[in-house]
């Protein structure tokens, strides 16, 4: 299973993610410097086989982490309107939030938020 991918898709496809951080704003690497703002990057953090039947998995065991980026001025979204909004799209596909933490880079105006999911995806 391509993680990445199959997250890209599930958050560009979300109407209401795409009014607040824009077409570009949903990128699937963590580029080397944050230049756009707000912005959702999707971190693939871990995948790993379970539920083991014949030796073969029957299942996949996948943990992903989303950040959040955005200033701390008027006229951007709040990292917390933007979680809010990642946060009903993934719970609305299966996924549990496992993390959510807050970091604000008060000398830049910056505001960087990072959500930890996890989910199980069962062969058919």
């Amino acid at each position: 299973m391509n993680v990445k991918k199959y997250l890209y898709a599930l958050l560009t496809g979300s109407t209401d993610l795409v009014d607040v951080v824009g077409s570009n704003g949903i990128v699937s690497s963590y580029p080397n410097e944050v230049k756009t703002f707000p912005c959702v990057i999707i971190e693939d953090v871990n995948a790993s086989d379970e539920e083991f039947n014949d030796n073969l998995p029957d299942a996949e065991s996948v943990q992903c982490r989303i950040h959040i980026f955005s200033k701390m001025v008027k006229g951007f979204a709040k990292c917390e309107d933007i979680a809010e909004i990642v946060h009903s799209v993934m719970r609305s596909d299966y996924w549990a939030m496992t993390g959510n933490n807050d970091t604000a880079d008060v000398d830049d105006n910056i505001r960087h938020r990072v959500l930890d999911f996890k989910r199980e995806f069962f062969h058919a």
